[in-house]
């Protein structure tokens, strides 16, 4: 009987479809899986924040906890290093690591719940907040290096595209229905409502195998691809050769330079925005994840419509200048307009326009990282141009307490317009390769 069962899986298992084998396939794959971890973020970077602002925590209470949520981003460099050296390749070279992370994710998220802390206990907020934020990072670099180990470049700002939308979705309703229960039902039902959400979308990385012939789990039918074995280094000092060979160059080094100024920006604002609407606008935590929310879809919706079609046509870098000049526009239209009198509306109509287009400036900037990278260290090294993202966002959020001090918000506003800028000035010295349109590989 067993025997039997096991032979029916299999047969199943293998009319299930790879990602490699359908252009539309990737596109969706890549979406469900950025949605998931949209829900995740959206816990910690958007309702998190406004739960404690709501609840009297103070700007630099809230900037301690966003830093110490991007510490593990920030150390991507060695969660790719041990991604690309470690591998199960009977199921690809980076799905058990998409699988694993999931599941701990959950397991996580329960045992939050299970300790329901109050908005006073930061210390055990942030120990929490750091772990799953972890857990977020190992999927998200297992899942990038596998984007770009599998997928044709001339996709990537397509890709990157209906990802960051998926993202969106999942930071918007993430950010939406755990604030809801924050505020209307309590901390446990919050998180286990967010480990519910996150499993749908995870179910992708469990049925889509990376190439033909390869395991579904462990225990299934299937053998290791030859370009996974092939691709994957034996020792540690591949890994970090070829790593370092790959990154020593102009343009990944001046990619690195334009993550960590967005990274500092995003940090400030992921700070600030919050503890405005709670403390200046007297809004509670729904209301403001709910406008967040709103704002992920609506960039989504753009990324998937324009967002992909514009970054290939255009090139990135041209993109990243014209959004970041909109968006220094529209951070200071709220320095000396919201900051002296402002209105719902005015902040809700500046919030989305504003993110609407600082999401065009990140797809310049992660299509740009996934450009220069080489297949056979893919993990390492985007994830040390992602993690120097995150370094940058927890630098930003950790200044905001000596911002907040030296001028308020007009101080952590006007930061927020130079670093913008300082990051898209990196692009002026990148190939045309590199951050030029993108060219179609031509047909065999």
């Amino acid at each position: 009987m067993t025997d039997t069962a096991n032979a029916g899986l299999s047969v199943e298992a293998s009319k299930l479809p790879a990602y490699t084998e359908n252009a539309r396939l990737r596109l969706a794959t890549g979406t469900l899986l950025y949605l998931a971890q949209g829900l995740a973020q959206g816990l910690f970077f958007v309702a998190i924040p406004s739960w404690l602002a709501v609840n009297g925590q103070p700007v630099g209470a809230i900037g301690s906890f966003v830093a110490a949520i991007s510490l593990p981003w920030s150390l991507k460099f060695f969660i790719g290093a041990v991604v690309d050296r470690y591998a199960f390749l009977p199921m690809g070279r980076r799905r058990a690591w998409l699988v694993g992370a999931q599941a701990c994710l959950i397991i996580s998220l329960v045992v939050f719940a299970i300790r329901s802390p109050l908005p006073s206990e930061l210390t055990t907020i942030i120990i929490f907040g750091t772990a799953l934020s972890a857990m977020t990072a190992v999927q998200d670099v297992a899942l990038d290096a596998m984007i770009i180990d599998l997928t044709p470049k001339h996709e990537l700002g397509k890709i990157n595209a209906f990802m960051l939308g998926g993202k969106s979705a999942g930071l918007a309703g993430g950010a939406a229905l755990v604030a809801y229960f924050l505020e209307f039902q309590s901390f446990a039902i919050a998180m286990i409502a967010t480990a519910c959400l996150f499993a749908i979308p995870a179910f992708a990385a469990i049925l889509i195998r990376e190439r033909p012939g390869e395991k579904l789990f462990p225990w299934n039918e299937g053998q290791t691809s030859d370009e996974s074995r092939d691709a994957k280094p034996e020792a540690w000092w591949p890994v970090l050769r070829e790593t370092l060979r790959v990154l020593f160059r102009r343009d990944p080094l001046l990619i690195i330079g334009l993550c960590i100024f967005y990274g500092m920006h995003q940090g400030i604002f992921e700070a600030t925005m919050p503890a405005f609407a709670a403390q200046e606008m007297q809004w509670g935590e729904t209301r403001y994840a709910s406008l967040a929310g709103i704002g992920y879809l609506i960039s989504g919706a753009a990324g998937f419509l324009v967002g992909g079609w514009a970054t290939d046509k255009l090139g990135p870098v041209k993109l990243g200048y014209w959004t970041s000049g909109i968006v220094a526009c529209i951070i200071a239209s709220f320095i000396f307009v919201a900051l002296a009198s402002t209105t719902d509306l005015f902040f809700s109509s500046w919030y989305l326009f504003y993110g609407t287009i600082v999401f065009g400036f990140y797809l310049c900037m992660v299509t740009l990282g996934m450009r220069v990278c080489e297949e056979h260290v893919a993990a390492t090294s985007y994830a040390l141009m992602m993690g120097s993202m995150a370094l940058g966002l927890m630098l930003g959020a950790a200044s905001v307490g000596f911002l907040d001090q030296i001028g308020g918000y007009e101080a952590l506003l006007s930061a927020m317009i130079v670093t913008i800028l300082v990051s898209a000035a990196m692009g002026l010295g990148l190939s045309p390769s590199t951050g030029g349109p993108a060219v179609p590989k031509p047909a065999l």
